[in-house]
């Protein structure tokens, strides 16, 4: 399928009006359950020397509990939603048919996926939208060929997917004065997440998002609303450079970067550049670095547009995407009896073509 969707020059400057406001946050611990505390929040702790490092990301790797492959469902973004409810629902008065002052709800990753559909048209995505009480949720699903890339990942495919959590462990503790404790085995599922609501375009949006830590010299016990944050990503990229000396990144990834920080207001970026498993430098990038990094995309969508199309012509879009997926199925079944209907026809004509001098080789008694 395809949206129509206008682009305007990026020399123009033309930026997405995003207005976010953290208003609450969660914990989900090693065994993945829920907790409405800060018992997950870590704080990112700077290498003494970040040009000379030596962090081995596959160390200690047959002790990792990783992370569940399949798709991230709301269910957590739905239950900090239920125990907050009344701090997002409208009026009684003024309700008629809507609960929410909330057009959409969704996660970051999600909102992050329609960003950056008009630069990553190869890719696939499968996003579903259900109205309820006119608030529109959102829920990304797995691709086939994503689902398949994760169902039959190697070892060394796996182990490279888990860099990212194990850089992570080499960067944050749970304390500013602790150091990062590697002596634990790194556990993927623990995760703290912040909750965020927004005005997007002309539209209201509520996400929650995965925060890898935030840069503060205090411990905070009590809660993140209402203070000044310094929320920070962490992010492990190979170690190359162009001919200038600087790091060579692609536009796709700048872009990729930019527009998951962006949702958040994520100002700092730590990057880990890595020769193959070996993080060997580490490098600090602001938002307003990311465009000089590489030759960035010179054409940028205009949101309202993508806006309009993705929410208010939803049903088109959840309809479409079913009758393209039933579409595949059936290609398939028709591909599978083709085959098995070729395979029979060609072994019947090798019996019928060899059928002469099997009857020789019968009568000779070597049957």
């Amino acid at each position: 399928m395809s949206f129509q969707i206008d682009f305007i020059n990026f020399s123009e400057k033309i930026i997405p009006t995003l207005t976010a406001e953290l208003i609450g946050y969660f914990s989900i611990d090693g065994d993945m359950q829920y907790h409405a505390d800060l018992s997950q929040l870590k704080y990112y702790i700077p290498p003494s020397d970040p040009n000379n490092v030596n962090f081995d990301l596959n160390k200690n790797f047959m002790f990792t509990r990783h992370r569940p492959t399949s798709y991230l469902k709301l269910d957590k973004v739905l239950r900090w939603l239920s125990n907050n409810f009344h701090r997002l629902e409208k009026p009684v008065l003024v309700q008629e048919e809507r609960w929410l002052d909330i057009d959409f709800i969704a996660s970051r990753g999600t909102i992050k996926t329609i960003l950056c559909s008009p630069y990553k048209m190869r890719d696939e995505w499968i996003i579903c939208a259900s109205k309820y009480r006119g608030t529109i949720y959102l829920c990304e699903f797995y691709s086939d060929e994503r689902e398949h890339h994760y169902a039959n990942a190697s070892m060394s495919e796996r182990q490279i997917h888990s860099w990212g959590y194990k850089f992570e462990q080499y960067m944050v503790a749970d304390h500013p004065s602790h150091t990062p404790d590697l002596k634990q085995p790194l556990n993927e599922c623990e995760q703290f997440y912040c909750m965020f609501k927004a005005n997007f375009d002309n539209h209201s949006l509520l996400y929650g998002a995965e925060i890898d830590g935030i840069s503060s010299q205090q411990p905070i016990t009590d809660t993140l609303e209402g203070k000044t944050l310094e929320l920070i990503e962490l992010k492990t990229f190979p170690l190359l450079l162009n001919e200038d000396g600087n790091i060579k990144i692609s536009s796709l990834r700048v872009m990729e970067w930019w527009s998951q920080s962006y949702l958040v207001h994520i100002n700092k970026i730590i990057c880990g550049l890595k020769e193959k498993n070996i993080v060997r430098m580490i490098k600090e990038y602001s938002m307003c670095d990311l465009p000089k990094l590489s030759e960035f995309i010179n054409v940028y969508c205009h949101v309202g547009r993508l806006s309009h199309e993705v929410g208010w012509k939803y049903k088109d879009v959840v309809r479409t995407l079913e009758n393209k997926r039933r579409a595949r199925a059936i290609i398939e079944v028709q591909k599978r009896n083709k085959l098995k209907k070729l395979t029979k026809q060609a072994g019947e004509s090798v019996v019928k073509a060899t059928a002469p001098y099997t009857a020789i080789i019968n009568n000779f008694g070597y049957n």
